[in-house]
């Protein structure tokens, strides 16, 4: 009997939207990303026949970042440390210390063939798909 009553306002379907809402949303939450400030922020373009990811990481050095690839999972580590000298710090809104971001890519890529710039404070990778 419930069953049918739902069916005859109309609410069954309405229940299966809802819950199509909710699941889009936790999907959203489980990509989010942390907003500690030392998280940077990434984008994922798709160019076709290759992905590109440009990464925020001003005032990091070359020298101070590594780049991996775990399967499809592309890993971006470092460390921000704001250069300068022993002076106390009076005010500072910068974040410091190490930092990892991970982006899921949609599809294999050719490892041997991809490269990266460090181009004013923006990390450019160019990741042709395999």
């Amino acid at each position: 009997m419930i069953g049918m009553e739902l069916d005859q306002f109309g609410t069954a379907g309405d229940i299966k939207e809802l819950l199509a809402v909710r699941d889009r949303i936790d999907d959203l939450l489980e990509r989010r990303v942390p907003n500690d400030g030392l998280t940077p922020k990434a984008e994922l373009r798709d160019l076709g026949d290759a992905y590109r990811v440009v990464v925020e990481v001003p005032g990091v050095g070359q020298e101070d970042l590594e780049i991996g690839l775990q399967g499809r999972e592309l890993v971006i580590a470092g460390h921000r440390d704001p250069a300068g000298d022993q002076a106390e710090v009076v005010f500072s809104e910068r974040a410091r210390g190490p930092f990892q971001r991970n982006v899921t890519l949609p599809a294999d890529v050719d490892r041997e063939h991809a490269h990266a710039q460090l181009h004013l404070g923006l990390l450019i990778l160019h990741l042709p798909k395999a």
